[in-house]
């Protein structure tokens, strides 16, 4: 039977104001016949209940008896292909007992669910296509899904196929939904366990950190479905096998421990496996796991340019430190390579030699590993290098900013780019003149008001010349450069020189500086072109010069820049040359390299200067600006900071300002005291050798990583009341914050459940109750593989709750699949329009019933006023006739006005009379 229902059941209390009409209509004068006001009245009854019932959203339910059932059936790879194939049984043989009028849509999940067939009466089920990812099981995501392709009208429900084995989302929670709308759930339950045997590694136990020498003991739980013969091996560093043993494993679980070799210093990884014979599902027959082992401390000095770190090296290996040294495009890629070293240095490093990957992770390896940074100065340091805005430069306790009080004077550039016929060539789509002028217009962009550029095109002669044109008038140089185009000559470097040196020789700027941009060079007039560059050199212009290609023409390149007091940039890939001229007019227009004699000042007495009282004279720096938590040890003349200290994460890091070499630090690299300074310094660089009161075990279970930390004082004593905390770290980037909970005296735990499988470096650091640090260490931990692969049967309790949670079954047949349930959605019509329809009818209806005069039958209910003139012009006696004109006396206008009216009321009378049936 259809049900009345409203969408804003609140309206209905204005059906109170009902009985108010009602009492109102009553308790006035009545005006009308009875028949008119009681019609009247049910009619303005109706249009006003109409409207309330409108506003209140009146709906019409139809009940309908069609049932709507959804299969939600397990993809997993938890689920055996005998068990799917029962699955796929069942929801066949279902459909084909589904009575007409009937519908059943399909549902597979695994990682995610996928609709695999909607809402339809077709019988036939087909092949089941979905791929919904087989390495973990949502089964909340499927009962969430399975909700929302339910139908508004009809009998509702789920069956579940599954073993219940979840291991992503909380299934608990869709299924409260699901009894909240009234719909049950209804479970079939599968077998998680493989078919046929299945040897797991169902746990692997390795000290997270160990000593240098110290022999490591690994535990490893292996769970079989059957007895049968086993091998056991263990893959060490590099993936050599480093250990195996037979095994005969019993159905159920056992734990069996090997000796592992003595392990290097560093990160060590492990992979234990088990080989079974037959095994069904060999996905989890591997486990990892990590540890690290410490060992004397090791640097590493990354150099830009060969020899650099020859001097710091020496000092190092004097003072007993492991150092290595490497080329910038050398250093270790990232955080697990860069983590076998307890302290870095860059030294005269660009940005552009260090990959963005090493960069990102040497920010990581200072504020969570605790390591320890150190950047030494030079011509391609710092700023001048181009670190502004990187990680690296978080890292450091300078900024490259230059300090505002230092106010640079203007500048002129002369930008020289060939556009013979090689340089038209293609790269990746673009060509090598387009980048260049690319370049040329980053360039102009940077230009303040007061500097001035110019660009020369040329091959054989000037071909196209651009300014000289101020920074104000930037946008024009910037169009221009736009219109580049290759040219088909050769080069002349010459006369190109020369039409550059007529223009910068135009300009009064103070600074004055030349760029050279060419694929090669040329073999004419070459000493010409050197002894033109000493002249420009006599009058303080500069010459830098930028090499693409394969570096054939370097070596005259290289002499023109080195005597024009410049440098030299050779790249391979012409793509490189607009953020190369950027560097290189940033240097230019804020010269961050200073080179002028000068002693040392010292500043804040520091451990690093511990006995040192007096420092040789540089050569030269590059200016940068302290950060406000830095420590400035060393300063210049002029204030700016030469050696500057920090803390940064869990890290230090160190900058100076100055370099090692020959180029400024000769005198340094000469000075006796210098080994003693290199030694103290990296001495406060490497991580502090706290106290061994910290022990991680990490181990695997299931699908969680269980952290274990055992923390005692000197005599043995659980340290209670601390607070552990710190990240798991991929290899390049942070990972994850993890926080441990103390759950017994001196024991400290944490569990993780959301981390991908995975290789992590563990950084815990222990805080007292005052908030000060009593306690830090790092170990490798390994995330095991998702339970998934771990064979253990499923879950039958968490499919039983699901069931008793929303009123399902248990083990229902094929044909129980469309039952109908204890409520039915009915079809909802909305009847809010009509009604607001009727009542607007009904309005016109009661207002001509009430105001109009119905006509009846009678003669005098059709008097009109005409008629009524004539009746009262009518005489009441025998009719006269009319007296002559002549003979009757004209009345005036008031008499016959009065005679009028007069003559209305008894006309009006007689009427009335006449209608009472009196006359």
């Amino acid at each position: 039977m259809p049900q009345l229902a409203f969408i804003f059941p609140g309206f209905l209390w204005l059906l109170l104001l009902l009985p108010l009409l009602w009492a109102l209509a009553l308790l006035a004068p009545r005006r009308l016949p009875a028949a008119r006001f009681w019609a009247s009245l049910g009619l303005r009854t109706l249009a006003t209940a109409g409207l309330i019932l409108a506003l209140a959203g009146a709906q019409l339910i139809r009940p309908v008896a069609a049932v709507t059932t959804i299969f939600l059936l397990d993809g997993s790879d938890s689920i055996a292909l005998s068990q799917r194939a029962r699955a796929e049984a069942f929801v066949q043989g279902a459909l084909g007992a589904m009575p007409a009028g009937d519908q059943a849509a399909l549902v597979v999940f695994g990682q995610r669910a996928l609709v695999e067939r909607p809402p339809a009466a077709n019988r036939a089920l087909g092949q089941v296509a979905a791929q919904p990812g087989g390495g973990a099981t949502n089964i909340e995501q499927a009962l969430r899904l399975g909700l929302a392709l339910l139908p508004n009208e009809g009998h509702a429900r789920l069956v579940l196929l599954s073993d219940g084995g979840e291991t992503g989302g909380s299934a608990q929670q869709a299924a409260r939904l699901a009894a909240a709308r009234g719909v049950p759930l209804d479970v079939v339950p599968l077998s998680g366990r493989a078919d046929g045997l299945d040897a797991q590694i169902s746990g692997v136990a390795l000290p997270a950190a160990a000593r240098a020498g110290q022999q490591l003991r690994m535990a490893i739980t292996i769970d079989s479905s059957a007895a049968t013969d086993a091998r056991l091996v263990v893959s060490g560093p590099g993936g050599a096998p480093i250990a195996s043993q037979p095994l005969r494993l019993m159905a159920g679980s056992q734990v069996f421990e090997l000796r592992l070799p003595t392990a290097q210093p560093g990160f060590n990884r492990y992979v234990a496996r088990v080989e079974a014979p037959g095994d069904a599902r060999p996905a989890n027959n591997a486990a990892e796991a990590y540890t690290f082992v410490s060992g004397p401390p090791r640097v590493l000095l990354i150099e830009g340019q060969p020899g650099v770190a020859a001097s710091l090296g020496r000092a190092l290996a004097a003072a007993g430190l492991d150092t290595t040294t490497v080329a910038a495009e050398q250093a270790p890629a990232g955080l697990a390579e860069l983590s076998l070293y307890d302290a870095a240095a860059l030294l005269n490093v660009p940005r552009r030699a260090l990959a963005e990957r090493t960069q990102a992770a040497l920010s990581a390896y200072v504020h969570d590993l605790g390591r320890g940074l150190m950047m030494v100065g030079g011509d391609q340091s710092f700023g001048a290098g181009g670190w502004r805005g990187t990680p690296v430069e978080a890292a450091l306790p300078v900024t490259m900013d230059i300090p505002s009080q230092v106010r640079q004077p203007a500048v002129g550039i002369v930008v020289l780019i060939d556009v013979s016929g090689s340089m038209g060539a293609s790269e990746n789509g673009r060509t090598k003149i387009s980048l260049a002028a690319e370049g040329a217009q980053r360039i102009a962009a940077l230009l303040r008001d007061e500097d001035e550029l110019t660009v020369i095109m040329f091959d054989t002669s000037a071909r196209q010349v651009v300014g000289p044109l101020p920074g104000s008038r930037r946008d024009e140089a910037i169009e221009a450069l736009g219109q580049a185009h290759a040219g088909g000559g050769g080069i002349d470097m010459f006369d190109g020189l020369s039409k550059a040196a007529e223009y910068i020789r135009q300009g009064d700027q103070p600074v004055r500086h030349i760029i050279t941009i060419t694929d090669g060079g040329d073999s004419v007039q070459q000493e010409g072109a050197r002894d033109l560059v000493r002249q420009l050199r006599a009058e303080h212009v500069t010459l830098t010069s930028v090499a693409v290609g394969d570096g054939k023409d370097v070596p005259f390149l290289r002499d023109i820049a080195q005597i024009g007091g410049g440098r030299t940039f050779l790249t391979d890939q012409a793509a490189n040359l607009p953020a190369l001229l950027v560097d290189e007019a940033q240097a230019v227009i804020e010269p961050y390299i200073v080179e002028q004699q000068f002693t040392p000042v010292r500043g804040a007495p520091h451990p690093i200067l511990r006995g040192i009282d007096a420092t040789p004279a540089l050569g030269g720096y590059v200016v940068a600006t302290p950060r406000p938590t830095a420590q400035v040890l060393l300063a210049t003349p002029r204030g700016e900071p030469l050696l500057a200290a920090w803390q940064y994460g869990l890290g230090r890091g160190l900058a100076f300002t100055s370099d090692t070499g020959a180029r400024w630090g000769a005198a340094w690299a000469r000075w006796a005291e210098f080994p003693r300074f290199a030694a103290q310094l990296f001495g406060w660089l490497l991580p502090q050798q706290a106290q061994q009161n910290l022990a991680l075990e990490a181990s695997s279970l299931g699908a969680e990583l269980v952290l274990q930390v055992h923390a005692q004082d000197a005599l043995g004593r659980p340290l209670t009341g601390l607070a552990i905390d710190g990240r798991l770290l991929a290899t390049d980037t942070i990972s994850a914050a993890v926080a441990l909970r103390e759950v017994g005296p001196g024991e400290y735990r944490a569990a993780l459940s959301g981390a991908p499988p995975g290789i992590y470096l563990a950084q815990l650091v222990a805080r007292d109750a005052r908030g000060q640090p009593a306690g830090a260490l790092t170990a490798g931990v390994a995330v095991p593989l998702s339970a998934e692969y771990r064979s253990n049967g499923g879950s039958p309790a968490l499919l039983e709750a699901l069931a008793q949670a929303t009123g399902g079954r248990l083990n229902i047949a094929p044909g129980q699949s469309f039952d109908a349930n204890a409520t039915s959605q009915g079809a909802v019509r909305e009847i809010g329009l009509p009604l607001l329809w009727l009542a607007l009818l009904l309005l016109p209806l009661d207002i001509a019933l009430r105001r109009l005069l119905l006509a009846r039958r009678q003669p005098a209910a059709t008097l009109r006023w005409p008629e009524l003139l004539r009746a009262a012009r009518r005489p009441t006696t025998t009719q006269e006739q009319p007296a002559s004109p002549r003979s009757v006396k004209r009345p005036n206008a008031a008499n016959t006005q009065a005679s009028e009216l007069d003559q209305l009321r008894e006309a009006q009378e007689r009427a009335r009379r006449r209608a009472r049936g009196e006359d």
